[in-house]
């Protein structure tokens, strides 16, 4: 039990909420109805008993007092830096965190699958991440795992380099586990945990699927 408990204080979450939503007609995509929750709600359950630490990265502080009776008492940051994308949310979000490791994350992404995380976490142990990789070459750098205090240094540097795009950072990585999608089909045979929702299409196809 007490190992259980210090593996889980090693790890956080982070649930990056401030995008806009443009192709919704921006609509706040965390408040969009799943079940009986919203977005935002249903994807903090799914890791409630899977990882203590949750962080909820937000664009503003407009953004924060419209999302805040929903988060309960998780924390909350907001946007330092304005037009940098993710990579804001990303830095605010690693700075807060209390693990070692950090599991990033979209806000719209419903089927976060808990059996593919912890394997991510375990094999981001020890090394700089762990990220998905498609058989194309393609990864997903906002479903995957980092350790903390080396992204937080590489994040701050993409920055001062006015490089925006959510994989500068990555690039500068020197230890990364790039994990295949036919180990993550083990647990995951559909690859719904990476399913999200950008448009009103996608909305219809993902209440097509069971909600718990």
């Amino acid at each position: 039990m007490m190992h259980e408990y210090f593996v889980s204080m090693m790890r956080s979450v982070l649930i990056l909420s401030g995008g806009q939503g443009r192709r919704l007609g921006y609509m706040e995509k965390a408040l969009i109805p799943f079940g009986n929750n919203t977005l935002i709600e249903h994807i903090i359950k799914s890791f409630e008993n899977l990882i203590g630490d949750i962080i909820i990265s937000v664009r503003d502080e407009k953004q924060k007092k419209i999302l805040e009776p929903y988060i309960g008492r998780r924390t909350i940051v907001t946007d330092r830096y304005k037009g940098t994308g993710p990579l804001a949310g990303m830095l605010e979000g690693f700075r807060a965190a209390k693990g070692e490791y950090v599991f990033v994350v979209a806000c719209d992404m419903p089927f976060i699958n808990a059996d593919v995380i912890n394997m991510l976490f375990e094999s981001a142990n020890e090394h700089d991440a762990a990220l998905p990789i498609w058989d194309d070459g393609n990864v997903e750098p906002l479903h995957a795992v980092y350790r903390r205090q080396t992204f937080v240094v590489e994040i701050e540097e993409a920055i001062k380099r006015n490089e925006r795009f959510v994989l500068a950072p990555v690039h500068h990585l020197n230890d990364i586990i790039y994990v295949d999608m036919d180990k993550i089909r083990n647990f995951d045979p559909e690859l719904k945990t990476f399913l999200n929702i950008n448009t009103f299409k996608d909305i219809s196809n993902i209440m097509e699927n069971d909600v718990d």
